[in-house]
């Protein structure tokens, strides 16, 4: 009798916010939170946003960063006149050439411009 195990193909989703996958325009500037953390990866950097929710984003960069680092981002949203800052972004993980933040702070009208982006974007499946 066989009692081998198969994996399971079901995932355990860990997310508390929807994603949606961000159009190819999104942009991103990031630079260490100062001044009080560590911040142990490039001091600055570029990436493009791959996908985007109210908590956080997953980046493509050819910038180094580490789990744990701080940083400050500004978001270019397409169609938005104004860019969108982020006070506070904690990387999470990385892999290769992309890494996860999480949001942990930002202010209302950015946090505002966030959620109308992300309501007209159609969310990833």
């Amino acid at each position: 009798m066989d009692h081998s195990h198969k994996p399971s193909s079901a995932r355990i989703e860990l997310r508390q916010h929807p994603r949606c996958v961000a159009p190819p325009t999104c942009l991103l500037s990031f630079a260490p939170f100062a001044p009080t953390a560590s911040f142990n990866g490039d001091a600055e950097g570029e990436g493009v946003v791959l996908n985007l929710s109210s908590g956080g984003c997953k980046i493509s960069s050819e910038a180094g960063v580490n789990v744990g680092d701080a940083m400050s981002l500004i978001i270019l949203l397409p169609g938005e006149s104004a860019p969108t800052a982020v006070d506070l972004a904690l990387v999470r993980w990385g892999k290769e050439l992309c890494f996860g933040v999480e949001f942990v702070s930002m202010g209302s009208v950015e946090q505002d411009r966030l959620r109308q982006f992300l309501a007209s974007a159609s969310i990833e499946e």
